[in-house]
């Protein structure tokens, strides 16, 4: 954070402090959503990858069992051979063959002569490879997915702990700002009441001026003898419970000033409802 502005008051510098502190939450806020939408996107594209990944994983198990089945078909058959003698045998068996059953030894002969099975084979096998190639590509992205979705998570975790510190900071400071508000109206309040006792003992008396004038001039336009208690419009409860007696718009203005004074240090501003929109 940088220091005060040369020359400003504390309460303009600690302002423009939380301003700049409060600008830095807003375009971390955005950071922050802008983040958790790219990690949305990634975690989808993750379980997409994931699903191609399972459907490619159980294509090449059924082409292992495929693989397998062709496998033993081809060894049955090379046995059937062995024990025959071979094609040759096969060839003079099909001659002499009588009764009709010489269908198997057609279908094994011809199997065995077109080398059919062989080449189913060799086409699984290159499928097979096809599918363990295109299973392998998919595990590496889902490997890069993965890596991108922590990063991701991670970047957005940093941003919302930041963000918890930059709130920290906020309330911190506006409560500084709160405070040295605070003291600044004090500050003017007393040098306010120091010089309207100033004033009643020389003798001379001049309405204070700021907030008081303001107050006035919503209550009653400024007039001290405005019916219904005053330039202020003390209620004769409240104006008696300051020690006066009578009613204020009687009393003259260094008193009914006096009483405003007085009314302020022990209840607050919020005896006047007009005093917010004085700027208390």
């Amino acid at each position: 954070m940088s220091g005060p502005v040369a020359g400003a008051s504390p309460i303009d510098a600690k302002r423009a402090e939380a301003a700049r502190i409060a600008a830095q939450l807003d375009a971390g806020a955005q950071h922050i959503a802008d983040t958790a939408a790219r990690l949305a996107r990634a975690q989808a594209r993750l379980r997409d990858t994931e699903t191609v990944l399972a459907r490619a994983g159980a294509d090449v198990q059924a082409a292992d069992t495929r693989f397998g089945g062709l496998k033993e078909r081809l060894a049955g058959q090379a046995v059937q051979a062995y024990i025959h003698g071979g094609s040759a045998v096969l060839v003079d068996e099909l001659t002499h063959s009588t009764g009709g059953n010489d269908l198997a030894l057609r279908t094994r002969y011809a199997s065995l002569a077109a080398g059919q099975d062989r080449e189913a084979i060799d086409d699984l096998v290159a499928a097979r490879e096809d599918l363990r190639s295109r299973r392998s590509a998919l595990e590496t992205l889902r490997r890069q997915q993965r890596a991108e979705v922590a990063a991701l998570g991670a970047q957005r975790a940093a941003l919302v702990k930041a963000e918890a510190a930059e709130q920290a900071l906020l309330a911190r400071v506006n409560g500084q700002l709160a405070s040295l508000v605070d003291a600044e109206r004090a500050r003017l309040l007393a040098a306010q009441e120091a010089a309207a006792r100033r004033r009643s003992m020389s003798g001379t008396w001049s309405s204070p001026g700021g907030t008081w004038a303001c107050i006035r001039q919503l209550e009653s336009s400024n007039n001290y003898s405005s019916p219904g208690g005053g330039a202020y419009q003390f209620e004769d409860s409240t104006w008696h419970s300051l020690g006066y007696s009578g009613t204020a718009s009687d009393a003259p203005p260094a008193q009914q000033d006096e009483a405003a004074i007085q009314l302020q240090q022990r209840s607050g501003w919020s005896q006047w409802t007009t005093a917010p929109r004085c700027g208390v």
